[in-house]
């Protein structure tokens, strides 16, 4: 009867053994499936960051006021539209002046006043910019020749201090590397120094 006992208790036992086993292998399995939840916290951060990015790519659009560009679109319409619509015309009218036989164009000229009309509405692009008025409160002149001559300088005054920027950054760079090449020589001297001392020293035990 004792040996049957025994065997049934090593049956049991070993049975038990594989059921734990196969309970943490399904609580396993469940763990990696349950997703981590995220804290709060993180969920705000993440929200943070978004609101950022958005900021970010809104920024460029309100470097400009909208009374400003209004303004300046306005006025390339006058200094642009107006001298590209003579040169679009020059060519039918005088067709229309030669066939009616009041004056006789040369195709010369007609071509020269037509290119002509289509630079000045090339130029009147940026003139319509630089002359239109950059403060919001202030309106400008028709012409605006006094906001042309202002807003010509503060460019110029832009493109001045970027190049003694670009000018500055390039001097600390070389700076940087005569410093690193310096560093670079010492270390190899060094280095040589230390290789002839264990020379000699070898030299002298030998």
């Amino acid at each position: 009867m004792a040996p049957k006992t025994e065997g049934n208790n090593t049956n049991n036992k070993a049975g038990f053994g594989l059921d734990l086993a196969d309970a943490s292998a399904t609580d396993n399995k469940k763990k990696a499936k349950s997703a981590p939840k995220l804290s709060p916290k993180a969920s705000k951060s993440k929200k943070k960051q978004k609101k950022a990015k958005g900021k970010k790519r809104d920024a460029p659009s309100s470097v400009i006021p909208k009374v400003v560009s209004n303004r300046m679109l306005r006025r390339v319409g006058i200094f642009s539209g107006i001298p590209t619509l003579l040169a679009f015309l020059t060519i039918p009218a005088s067709y229309f002046i030669t066939e009616q036989g009041w004056v006789e164009f040369p195709s010369t000229v007609v071509l020269f006043i037509s290119v002509t009309c289509l630079g000045l509405g090339l130029v009147g692009v940026s003139y319509g910019i630089i002359s239109a008025s950059w403060d919001e409160e202030l309106k400008g002149s028709a012409l605006g020749i006094s906001e042309f001559k202002l807003n010509l300088g503060r460019i110029q005054e832009r493109r001045r201090v970027q190049k003694e920027e670009r000018k500055r950054l390039k001097e600390e760079k070389a700076k940087e590397e005569a410093k690193a090449e310096k560093a670079s020589a010492k270390a190899e001297s060094t280095s040589t120094d230390t290789k002839a001392e264990t020379s000699e020293e070898e030299s002298a035990s030998s």
